[in-house]
């Protein structure tokens, strides 16, 4: 399946917002001035924040920005978190694998197979465990492959074998293996054939085929199940 910088420029505004509010003449004076404003009248006691007569433009926007600035400061602490960690798992020199966490959660896994600079596998991580894994086997920047997890072990695979956008290809597994294919081997978006796996999902054991695609099977291999539910999804 570069974080973008972040910086904001209105510091002096809020500053100058936390000074009013705290009554701190030098700069609630400075900030008047800066307006062209006159000088607000002031009591012999402490000013009041009721008794100012003026206040400058850049007071209300300072405090518009408030929310803004909050806002911002909690999306950049949460981006502070995520960092990437690359690996050169083939020791040719250029990373091949990155490991991106938030904070000390791991995120994701990308791979290049192909040494190309492109990430082509993205193994997506919820709880420690792996939920979803996507390929992109043809390059060009979509997966056509996605394998998901359930607690932590592959349950079912769909693919798109010849790139034109539809899953052709259903793979089914027991207890993290292999264990039935389903193929819909002429496009047509209807499966024509179901092979099944033994020996730790290496070998096909049995395997019913629709060879004229007339919704019917013309060949059977092997002991294959009575009834079948599993269909393509």
């Amino acid at each position: 399946m570069a974080e973008p910088d972040r910086t904001f420029h209105g510091k002096s505004y809020l500053s100058a917002w936390v000074s009013i509010r705290s009554g701190l003449e030098p700069e609630t004076s400075a900030l008047l001035a800066e307006s062209g404003l006159p000088p607000a009248t002031r009591s012999s006691s402490a000013m009041a924040p009721s008794r100012f007569l003026y206040f400058s433009p850049l007071f209300f926007l300072s405090v518009s920005l408030v929310p803004l600035i909050a806002s911002s400061s909690r999306a950049f602490a949460a981006d502070a978190q995520t960092r990437e960690e690359a690996k050169d798992t083939n020791k040719d020199g250029k990373p091949d694998e990155w490991r991106i966490y938030d904070g000390e959660k791991l995120l994701r896994i990308e791979r290049d197979r192909d040494g190309d600079g492109r990430r082509e596998v993205v193994i997506y991580f919820k709880d420690g465990k792996p939920e979803r894994a996507e390929i992109d086997r043809n390059n060009d920047g979509k997966p056509d492959m996605i394998l998901f997890y359930k607690e932590g072990k592959p349950d079912r695979q769909q693919g798109d074998l010849n790139f034109d956008g539809k899953p052709d290809y259903w793979a089914f597994y027991k207890n993290g293996i292999k264990d039935l294919v389903i193929m819909d081997k002429n496009h047509d978006g209807k499966p024509d054939a179901w092979f099944y796996y033994k020996e730790g999902g290496q070998k096909i054991s049995a395997g019913v085929i629709d060879e004229n695609f007339d919704g019917k099977p013309d060949r059977t291999v092997g002991e294959v199940p009575k009834e079948e539910t599993r269909q393509p999804w």
